[in-house]
């Protein structure tokens, strides 16, 4: 029953097809999956961040640069915050972590909320939506040039683009991983 699916988990290319599978199916079935990118600072593919219908997330800084640690490439969807994001621990406790899996879940919130606006979306037009509204990387990372996604996901214009109508159509995932065939 889930609209959205944040997944921080990842292994290598060779042991992805179950994975790859299990996304795909998901999408077929309207739901969107977010996956952290991973932490390995290289461009090495991670599953399920990878697969084909999947919103695979890397982390930037507060100045919009490639977190030291985050791993790219042009399997990488879209980037977001994931610097020392503060957020709950284990047994009433606070605190300030950094990785991919604190920046994949403001993908996944961003796609809840234009789904509870608008839930005739497909996954093709959600990750369109967030992809074609989104604040490009390359003038802040020349060293990675289209190797950080669509670019840092703007909420705001994402709202604005869909209460316009405005859906852009940038292809971000595959025609096929959407269920409106």
């Amino acid at each position: 029953g889930a609209d959205v699916i944040n997944l921080s988990l990842g292994m290598e290319e060779s042991s992805s097809y179950f994975l790859e599978d299990m996304v795909d199916e998901a999408a077929a079935q309207g739901v969107v999956v977010v996956a952290a990118s991973g932490n390995l600072n290289n461009a090495r593919k991670q599953y399920p961040a990878a697969a084909d219908c999947a919103l695979g997330v890397t982390a930037i800084d507060p100045n919009r640069i490639k977190a030291d640690f985050a791993s790219y490439g042009n399997w990488v969807s879209l980037a977001a915050p994931g610097v020392g994001i503060h957020s709950t621990l284990p047994v009433n406790g606070y605190g300030s972590w950094s990785g991919t899996s604190m920046a994949a879940p403001f993908v996944a919130g961003q796609a809840a909320l234009l789904l509870s606006l608008a839930p005739h979306l497909t996954v093709v037009q959600v990750a369109d939506l967030m992809g074609g509204t989104a604040v490009p990387l390359n003038p802040t990372n020349p060293g990675y040039i289209n190797r950080l996604g669509a670019g840092q996901i703007d909420v705001l214009a994402s709202l604005q683009a869909l209460q316009s109508g405005n859906i852009p159509a940038i292809g971000l995932l595959d025609h096929n991983c959407s269920n409106d065939d």
